[in-house]
């Protein structure tokens, strides 16, 4: 099998959506790529760490089998938003193994910055 259980992208920062609020694609995001390669749907338990507060979540993902799912974060709502401009950390516990890599597309100042990382992962 491909992939890991455990994930962490330790970073994590939700930036104001930008000039074009209206347009996702133009929008600032934090987008969680996940393959899950495997012949088993992944069940994913999402929690995110605050430096000053309780963390939030679990939030539940599903990644069915021999495919791949871009989670934004700002479209995450239940059991709560995800707050933008604020410092945070995810950990993803799935399942059945699957690969995360972590992206932000940063649009707050009308140029987009785009950063990418493989997560952490650990079984």
């Amino acid at each position: 099998m491909i992939g890991k259980k455990h994930w962490v992208i330790a970073e994590g920062y939700l930036p104001e959506p930008g000039p074009v609020p209206d347009d996702p694609a133009l929008r600032s995001h934090e987008t969680a790529c996940i393959l899950n390669a495997g012949p088993v749907e992944a069940v994913i338990e999402l929690t995110l760490y605050f430096a000053d507060r309780e963390p939030a979540g679990p939030y539940e993902v599903r990644v069915p089998a021999r495919r791949t799912l871009h989670l934004r974060f700002d479209d995450m709502q239940a059991p709560e938003a995800v707050p933008r401009e604020t410092d945070y950390a995810s950990v993803f516990v799935s399942s059945v193994p699957v690969v995360i890599q972590h992206t932000r597309l940063d649009a707050r100042r009308g140029e987009r910055a785009l950063m990418t990382t493989l997560a952490y992962g650990s079984d």
